[in-house]
């Protein structure tokens, strides 16, 4: 299933939830993808009833439907990388892991969205937790969870170097961690690609508008990967690539947090 036959473009598939306001999850990977020239498809596993100012409702999607999903998408298309966004349940992630194990060298990315931006819980019970430590942990190439994820998933509720964190995150069984949003009061991530650690900083964009960062931020990683950029350098130009989406963001959308604005800037790369 890797590989690309047909032609030179890369494909990604986005496993997530939708967002009616169009800022995060699915469709905001989906906008990412395009920024970063690869070609993106989606399985929905949830839907919200979503805007700038919160999640008011969410429903989750059969598992039935997710599996016939993966398999349209996979057995026709394929795909040279693979972002899992919102995953809601064990039941759901034992599904993603039964049928992901079997992508040959594909480049996996795991955001373990557990909260949205505006706060609103997304899934992630304990239950379904330990299916990510136990399940999804050991199939990702790079985890990208920020430090409240990162504390959850290792345990290591008061731990605040990003560091012991990414080193606990790989020691669970992924190739690589990035800690997202990993420096107080500043923009910066943590990487740690399983040798060696790496800072990523930036200037702080006090523009209101990081609606949908967290999600657009992996799904360009997961492009950037999967057009055989090596690791390091794909997370530093997902970095600077958000950041120019959020200081050039869609300030005119939304009474709330408003969302990135990908296609706004010239690209860092």
């Amino acid at each position: 299933m890797s590989g690309n036959p047909a032609g030179p473009r890369a494909r990604c598939l986005t496993i997530g939830s939708s967002d009616s306001g169009g800022g995060a999850g699915i469709q905001g990977d989906l906008k990412a993808f395009a920024r970063a020239g690869v070609y993106g498809a989606s399985v929905i596993v949830g839907v919200t009833a979503q805007n700038t100012l919160g999640v008011t409702a969410t429903t989750s999607i059969g598992t039935g439907m997710v599996g016939h999903q993966l398999k349209a998408v996979l057995d026709d298309i394929g795909t040279d990388g693979v972002k899992i966004g919102t995953t809601w349940s064990a039941e759901l992630i034992w599904l993603l892991v039964d049928r992901l194990v079997w992508l040959d060298e594909v480049p996996v990315v795991l955001d373990p969205v557990m909260v949205s931006a505006a706060g609103s819980a997304l899934g992630g019970d304990e239950e379904a937790v330990t299916a990510v430590r136990e399940g999804l942990l050991p199939l990702t190439w790079v985890a990208t969870p920020n430090m409240t994820e990162a504390r959850r998933l290792t345990r290591l509720e008061e731990e605040k170097d990003p560091a012991k964190l990414a080193e606990a995150i790989v020691e669970l069984g992924a190739r690589a961690a990035l800690i997202t949003d990993a420096f107080p009061g500043g923009a910066g991530d943590w990487l740690f690609d399983g040798e060696r650690h790496h800072e990523i900083t930036g200037p702080r964009r006090a523009s209101g508008c990081d609606h949908g960062a967290g999600c657009a931020h992996s799904a360009l990683l997961t492009a950037f990967l999967a057009r055989g950029m090596p690791l390091t350098r794909a997370a530093r130009t997902a970095h600077a690539t958000v950041s120019l989406a959020i200081e050039h963001g869609a300030a005119d959308i939304g009474n709330g947090r408003h969302p990135v604005e990908l296609t706004a800037g010239s690209l860092p790369w």
